[in-house]
């Protein structure tokens, strides 16, 4: 199911990034909103799998290739640079999160209508989030 894929690509992408970014030497906005990040992509991904083993529906065990080539090219930066480009890469991975969840939420799914929905308040809050540090830190 296109749902899964997306949103279990992106809520890995985003554990991944906000892992390197908490475990670097990164401004302490940033440490502090990917420590937080990776503490609540951890569950999400857990709901996300349970979600989807008990309707029998595949779990993607790779990242699409754009969150790869994207967690790639964050890996090599340190401090500000990683700082700005990690705060950068996370509204805009928020943005397209929410959308695939609003358009699950208004989907002819029924459980995954009901899924996005619950998910989609704690999505925006980590959007909220993601846009205080991005305003602490950029340039």
């Amino acid at each position: 199911m296109e749902f899964i894929r997306l949103a279990h690509s992106s809520s890995s992408f985003q554990e991944s990034a906000a892992k390197l970014a908490a475990g670097r030497e990164t401004r302490p906005e940033v440490k502090s909103y990917a420590a937080a990040a990776a503490d609540f992509r951890a569950g999400l991904l857990k709901r996300l799998e349970t979600f989807a083993g008990e309707r029998n529906m595949p779990v993607p065990s790779m990242k699409e290739f754009e969150h790869q080539i994207i967690l790639e090219n964050l890996e090599p930066l340190d401090f500000l640079a990683l700082s700005r480009r990690y705060a950068e890469v996370q509204i805009q991975a928020l943005d397209q999160e929410l959308t695939v969840y609003r358009a699950a939420s208004l989907g002819p799914n029924e459980e995954v209508k009901a899924f996005a929905a619950q998910v989609l308040p704690e999505l925006q809050r980590q959007r909220e989030e993601a846009q205080k540090m991005y305003e602490a830190i950029k340039p």
